[in-house]
């Protein structure tokens, strides 16, 4: 084990359980938490940019964002532990500024707009920056979750598409940034 395994295990992990013990809580309280998720233009409800991605409406919908969650996180910390923060903060900034902006009058809950932003990080790194390693993790990136580009269209009135758009810009953004500064270090390395 490397030691970005050794960083990226803990922190992947304490989110996968903060996200079990909140969903835990909120059935206990009937769904209370619910209203704790992202009300867009809302001022006063302004817990809801911090709050949301840790609550989820069901067990479902729970399990599926933590194996999603855990999956990509760890294929993007392949880059490192600073990366994952990174790329996890910057995609969770994006969807969160995104859907209060733009994002349909209800409440928007659940890990997937980060979730979404790992999956473009990834995709649009690996298109820009063009290393061996980048574009296999790409590939299987598509392979297994390329179905997730069906997640952008507004198709259901209960999936936040909001969420899971802005994330994708937000990725897409870090991507984008993070290859250029990998590409041009590189050629500064081969130069000296």
């Amino acid at each position: 084990m490397d030691q970005s395994d050794k960083d990226a295990f803990p922190f992947i992990g304490t989110v996968v359980v903060l996200c079990f013990v909140i969903h835990v809580v909120n059935m206990l309280l009937g769904g209370m938490l619910m209203d704790y998720g992202l009300l867009p233009r809302h001022v006063t409800h302004s817990i809801g940019l911090v709050a949301y991605p840790f609550i989820h409406g069901s067990w479902g919908h729970l399990f599926s964002n933590m194996l999603s969650f855990a999956v990509l996180g760890y294929l993007v910390s392949r880059s490192g532990m600073s990366r994952l923060m990174a790329v996890f903060l910057i995609s969770w900034a994006i969807s969160g500024a995104g859907v209060w902006l733009f994002g349909r009058m209800h409440y928007h809950i659940g890990l997937s707009g980060i979730i979404y932003g790992l999956w473009a990080y990834l995709l649009v790194y690996a298109l820009l920056r063009r290393s061996i390693k980048s574009i296999v993790i790409a590939v299987l990136v598509m392979i297994f979750y390329g179905s997730m580009l069906a997640g952008i269209i507004p198709a259901h009135s209960w999936i936040s598409y909001e969420s899971h758009l802005f994330g994708v810009l937000g990725g897409a953004f870090a991507g984008y940034i993070f290859a250029r500064r990998d590409k041009s270090r590189s050629l500064a390395n081969v130069e000296q």
